[in-house]
């Protein structure tokens, strides 16, 4: 069993406590960091941590509860409940009849769209008072550990699969408000940032990864940039080009391919728009020192 030694928890090793990293991801987007499983016992101190990842709770015994920003939330059996990452938090067994948690911690480009999709924020930390159906997707989860070709996969859809049943029971949709929009647009161009040198980005995979339109895409995206999504995406490669052509001898096709362009032409043809110089005739300019 992989045990994590540096975690709050481990002060306390007779428990009931196992934990196992989610070493690879099938996807940046949304994706696993752990997995765990602890009983708490009326010996157990409550203590605080601070994690850089959204963390994903289902009390699958007894009773306890959190304080975070200034705030206590009580739990109990079959609660699952969210709590926001870089968040200083407090957790409290019961002293009484302490809890017993399973976790999936994750994180992500889209996690935060995907959380307001099911009406949680940072405001919003916990999701159901009593979800007895989201047990089995923890359990399968802490299962997984000793497979090690095939646990990422399990959990991502232990993952999903608990994101399903507080969808069919939270139905707590954020009204769009020109705040949400603002949020929403930050995620967008936080994914496009993150994605930006993958051949298959497009606004309209883009836009059903966060469940709108692509006309509303295209609008939101000119509104916030005032540009199109595609201008956009060419000029951002642009410059991610120019910085190799600066600081690696990588040939021309291989930068135009690491930026983000399957086609070494259409490359080209972008760079000198922006650069006003083909890629070999800026490469060129460069080692010769001349003005650019």
């Amino acid at each position: 069993m992989e045990k994590k030694h540096s975690a709050p928890h481990a002060e306390t090793p007779d428990y009931d406590y196992d934990y196992y990293h989610i070493n690879a991801t099938v996807t940046t987007d949304v994706f696993p960091v752990d997995v765990g499983h602890q009983a708490f016992t009326v010996n157990h101190k409550p203590f605080s941590n601070k994690y850089p990842y959204y963390l994903l709770h289902f009390v699958a015994k007894g009773k306890g509860g959190i304080e975070i920003n200034g705030k206590k939330h009580a739990f109990a059996k079959n609660d699952v409940f969210v709590l926001p990452p870089n968040t200083d938090i407090t957790y409290y067994p019961d002293p009484v009849d302490p809890w017993e948690n399973y976790w999936i911690n994750f994180n992500g480009a889209v996690a935060k769209n995907i959380l307001s999709q099911l009406g949680i924020d940072d405001t919003v930390y916990y999701v159901s008072k009593g979800l007895p159906a989201a047990k089995k997707y923890f359990a399968a989860a802490m299962q997984a550990q000793n497979n090690l070709a095939s646990r990422v996969f399990t959990v991502q859809s232990c993952l999903f699969g608990v994101f399903a049943l507080i969808a069919e029971t939270n139905r707590k949709i954020p009204p769009k408000t020109a705040n949400n929009e603002k949020l929403l647009f930050s995620q967008i161009l936080e994914y496009v940032t993150v994605h930006l040198c993958d051949k298959d980005l497009s606004a309209n995979d883009t836009a059903a990864l966060f469940f709108i339109s692509p006309a509303y895409f295209s609008r939101l995206f000119k509104k916030h940039m005032n540009v199109s999504f595609k201008s956009y995406v060419n000029y951002e490669r642009v410059k991610k080009a120019t910085e190799l052509m600066e600081t690696s001898n990588l040939y021309i096709k291989n930068i135009g391919f690491a930026v983000g362009f399957s086609d070494p032409l259409y490359f080209g043809k972008v760079f000198k728009k922006y650069r006003l110089y083909s890629p070999n005739e800026y490469k060129k300019r460069l080692s010769d020192n001349k003005p650019l």
